[in-house]
């Protein structure tokens, strides 16, 4: 330290984890500004009030801000509200991802869970189709409709499958789309209670799976609605190997 009250430009670096070219990077785009500076080299000391703005500085930019956009936010010529959107996807997305990750470190052993699903705007066909082969191709297909015409919504489970337990062979094919699409095929699903069981294998298993949620249910006295949802984590893009499938299977509270 200069003194008791400055830090140099090498120990915040250090502390913070960043290299000094990159904070002369944030002077030059006047974010900072040094607040002392001293001798024929321009050494530069910083009080703890600039330590702190590097450091947040530092957070925003990898939250995939850029450095334009930080000096407008704090300058205050920037709208908040796009910024908060960005953040709140990204927040959603990586949820998405460690609830994925942390799944693939559980064995087949998982509970069956109450569960609040969340609601969600989607882009839905509904076919009659019996075989995995079948089913897995409608899906794809569904995918590649709804993509090509509205996008992706990310931070959603990207699709899923819906059917009645009176008709189990008809199926309706979900793909999680923007929530402010329109178009015939576009569902709107209210958010909904269920139980659920993340199910490590191949779809044939599936059924077997489906049991044990409706055994699961009357022996705790819950009451289902009927209507069953197959959320794909994990399928054929992933692995060649069935076992690693992860599929969440749901069944509606009613």
């Amino acid at each position: 330290m200069y003194n008791k009250e400055l830090f140099s430009i090498g120990e915040i670096a250090k502390s913070i984890g960043i290299t000094r070219r990159i904070i002369l990077n944030y002077e030059d785009k006047g974010l900072i500004s040094p607040d002392k500076k001293e001798g024929e080299a321009g050494n530069r000391y910083y009080t703890i009030d600039t330590y702190t703005r590097v450091r947040t500085i530092r957070i925003l930019q990898n939250l995939g801000l850029s450095l334009d956009e930080i000096r407008n936010y704090y300058d205050g010529d920037s709208d908040l509200q796009p910024m908060i959107r960005r953040l709140e996807t990204m927040r959603d997305e990586l949820n998405l991802t460690i609830e994925k990750l942390k799944e693939r470190l559980q064995s087949q052993g998982d509970t069956i869970k109450k569960i609040i699903v969340e609601s969600q705007t989607v882009y839905c066909r509904t076919y009659n189709s019996t075989s995995v082969s079948d089913k897995t191709n409608l899906l794809r297909n569904t995918a590649l409709e709804a993509m090509r015409e509205y996008g992706t919504d990310t931070t959603r489970r990207m699709y899923f499958i819906e059917y009645s337990s009176n008709v189990p062979d008809n199926i309706s094919y979900c793909v999680a789309v923007p929530t402010e699409s329109k178009g015939e095929y576009i569902n709107n699903i209210p958010e909904c209670k269920a139980i659920s069981f993340f199910h490590h294998g191949a779809y044939e298993d599936i059924p077997e799976v489906r049991k044990k949620l409706v055994m699961f249910a009357m022996e705790n006295n819950i009451k289902l609605s009927g209507k069953f949802r197959h959320i794909y984590l994990e399928g054929p893009p992933q692995h060649k190997d069935k076992n690693k499938f992860i599929t969440q299977i749901i069944a509606l509270i009613e």
